[in-house]
């Protein structure tokens, strides 16, 4: 098997459903292909979407797992996938035809362990004007860090680890394995201080492994964004997880929680994710602040306070579940997210 193609989802079965179909046109032979759904404990019609398309393709397989948080999908997805490559996308996220062809070329390299390709924003509605103060880079080399907005050229080339996003994320196999898989990710809003840094934690150790890490402008992505991902509240809780991140990180690399940062200190971490932060409304400017404190001070009393919270962020490998997820509060939430309509994803 070439790729293992796995697409995480929570309640969002229209959207699947558009992935899906996105996946059924690519210039690739899908007998090569396994597509594996992980579902988080859906209460609507996931399973009947997956089921349909179960019945289209040659190697298709369902999971469904209700604990919180997408770290479960992740690795219930690596534990069975057999392509040599594994990609991750959201339930948002429509591959262009050209996706897997791109990355089948760049993965022809056995040196590379990681590629992505262009993230393009697909806006529900026209986007405020004050995104534009959030657009990093020049015009075809573009971030946009709040949405995962991503564009680095017309050729092929060599890019940080911490580059490879999860909206289009694809490791190869025995990297993702060698490095030991995902750190946390997305998790319901009242368990974000369970967050970690995700996917970026396998960009980077695999760059200092010695991989290579390439983008490819023919492996594209299309990213649905919905009106309400640009309200301020949503910026906040988006920069609440870059909050936890950080926190996150840092607690790994040294076992103490992060110091407290300054004003000045957080004004600055803020400032990074805009083009010009005068030019921003001074509202949005304190979302991005206010989000960035409060993901690194819940972070920081979580692991001063709970000894089981310092066990999670502290353990040493997360492709085992069953052992990462001992924490009472994340034990006692198999289904509640379902039935309380939840999004694991963004937190919300």
């Amino acid at each position: 098997m070439d790729f293992s193609i796995t697409i995480t989802t929570f309640n969002r079965a229209d959207s699947l459903r558009r992935s899906l179909e996105a996946l059924s046109r690519q210039d690739y032979p899908l007998e090569a292909v396994e597509i594996i759904v992980a579902d988080n404990g859906s209460s609507d019609h996931t399973k009947a979407v997956a089921d349909a398309f179960a019945a289209q393709v040659p190697h298709f397989r369902y999971i469904y797992d209700p604990r919180p948080g997408q770290l479960v999908g992740w690795h219930r997805a690596a534990a069975v996938a057999t392509g040599i490559v594994t990609c991750f996308i959201d339930d948002d996220v429509r591959p262009d035809p050209g996706w897997l062809a791109a990355l089948a070329h760049v993965y022809r390299d056995s040196s590379v362990g990681l590629a992505t390709g262009p993230i393009r924003l697909d806006f529900e509605e026209a986007p405020p004007d004050w995104l534009a103060t959030m657009t990093l880079g020049d015009p075809g080399y573009e971030t946009v860090p709040l949405l995962g907005g991503l564009e680095a050229g017309p050729t092929t080339r060599d890019i940080p680890g911490n580059f490879v996003w999860g909206t289009n994320f694809t490791v190869r196999r025995s990297v993702l394995t060698e490095v030991g898989g995902f750190h946390p990710g997305a998790m319901p809003w009242d368990l974000i201080r369970f967050y970690g840094d995700g996917e970026i934690h396998i960009g980077r150790m695999a760059e200092q492994r010695g991989y290579r890490v390439l983008y490819h402008p023919g492996a594209a992505v299309q990213h649905a964004i919905p009106a309400g991902r640009l309200s301020l509240e949503a910026v906040m809780r988006k920069f609440t997880t870059s909050g936890c991140a950080r926190s996150f990180q840092a607690i790994r690399a040294s076992g103490q929680p992060l110091a407290a940062p300054s004003a000045d200190d957080i004004r600055a971490i803020a400032r990074r994710y805009f083009r010009d932060a005068d030019a921003a409304p001074g509202d949005l400017v304190r979302a991005v602040e206010m989000g960035l404190d409060h993901g690194m001070t819940l972070q920081r009393d979580a692991f001063r306070t709970d000894p089981a919270f310092r066990d999670w962020v502290l353990h040493e490998n997360y492709l085992d579940l069953d052992t990462c997820y001992r924490h009472p509060d994340l034990a006692a939430r198999a289904q509640s997210d379902a039935a309380a309509g939840t999004d694991w994803r963004s937190g919300v």
